[in-house]
């Protein structure tokens, strides 16, 4: 990456998360270890790795790659979200990418750059570089790695669903965007081409296409969203990954809306309805449930009714706490990454 292009990349970060979430996260629970990992092969994204072993650790055992969102580290979305600790309890490894200041200065992995969130290219590769590095060197089950990550992480857990499904057995995506939203509406969408093009800050077209920072996301129809994820992917995979989707209602980050697009996303490349099955109420929780034909649970959205731009948390659940709050991990009465993990049949 060229040097005239790093100033302009920080202009970008400016629209992914306005200044009300933009501290970057603090320290306040324990610390489990998270190991640095050198040399994992090709990283042409230039970004770090970062490892969790159970205590527990021996061959076979899952898998969960989790990608933090802006302004926020690896060192920060271990323990604050509750997910080392579940590590230690299931148990399965924790890879944690991290991007680099110094190629987005506040942290924000690249998911709306077609050189990083197609196959094969930049971030996209990295983070795959050390999925295989981590199958090889910890033994893991190769059929049971699952990804997760919010905001930014959760637009590149779309990226990498859409790029490799057949490399994962479950998603979740947290106050994240759908595939390829960072396209031009049709091929006379002057505001897209203009920003696209330099006119404004590089990356303001990703701001108007995808909903963020106070502007309305981009409505499509499902088959464009679900073309979007098929083209990436070259071909369906024998059986997609199950998909988590959360939003809170009170994001003045992603527009909420974007729940809606991933799910119509989500549901149509695997040829679902999108219409829910079963719907569920949890406090200001609300979560829907989606069947295949055959009557198989393929997805599921949670709406938290208060919840703003973060990963929710139950940090006095009872009988287990879950994480502990930080910038944009908040305490909603409810454990995210424990909810997710049952739904991908990790925990019972």
């Amino acid at each position: 990456m060229g040097a005239v292009q790093r100033p302009i990349l920080a202009r970008l970060s400016a629209l992914l998360l306005p200044a009300a979430v933009s501290a970057v996260l603090g320290a306040g629970g324990p610390a489990l270890a998270l190991e640095p990992v050198q040399d994992f092969g090709d990283n042409p994204g230039d970004l770090r790795m970062y490892l969790h072993r159970p205590a527990g650790i021996r061959p076979g055992l899952p898998l969960v790659v989790a990608l933090h969102g802006c302004t926020q580290s690896a060192a920060g979305f271990d323990d604050e979200t509750g997910l080392a600790a579940l590590a230690e309890e299931v148990p399965f490894v924790l890879l944690l990418p991290e991007q680099q200041p110094g190629n987005m200065a506040r942290r924000c992995f690249r998911w709306y750059d077609a050189g990083d969130n197609r196959p094969g290219q930049g971030e996209s590769a990295s983070i795959l570089s050390m999925i295989e590095a981590a199958i090889e060197s910890e033994k893991v089950d190769p059929g049971r790695v699952f990804i997760l990550g919010l905001s930014a992480g959760g637009a590149m857990t779309a990226v990498m669903m859409a790029n490799h499904p057949d490399r994962f057995a479950g998603g979740a995506i947290l106050a994240g965007l759908p595939y390829g939203c960072n396209r031009p509406v049709s091929a006379f969408d002057f505001f897209w081409t203009w920003y696209h093009h330099g006119a404004a800050a590089d990356g303001a077209d990703a701001a108007y296409a995808c909903g963020i920072g106070g502007i309305d996301r981009t409505d499509r129809d499902a088959e464009e969203w679900a073309g979007f994820v098929l083209d990436a992917a070259g071909q369906a995979p024998a059986r997609w990954p199950l998909v988590s989707l959360w939003q809170g209602a009170a994001d003045p980050t992603v527009d909420p809306a974007n729940l809606r697009e991933l799910t119509e996303q989500w549901t149509a490349v695997q040829g679902i309805d999108a219409v829910a099955d079963e719907q569920r109420a949890f406090g200001s929780a609300t979560r829907e449930r989606y069947l295949d034909d055959e009557g198989n649970l393929r997805l599921e959205t949670w709406t938290l009714g208060s919840l703003g731009h973060a990963v929710p948390i139950d940090a006095d659940g009872d009988p287990e706490s879950c994480g502990f709050e930080a910038a944009n991990i908040d305490d909603a009465g409810l454990c995210a990454v424990r909810r997710i993990a049952e739904f991908w049949r990790l925990t019972p």
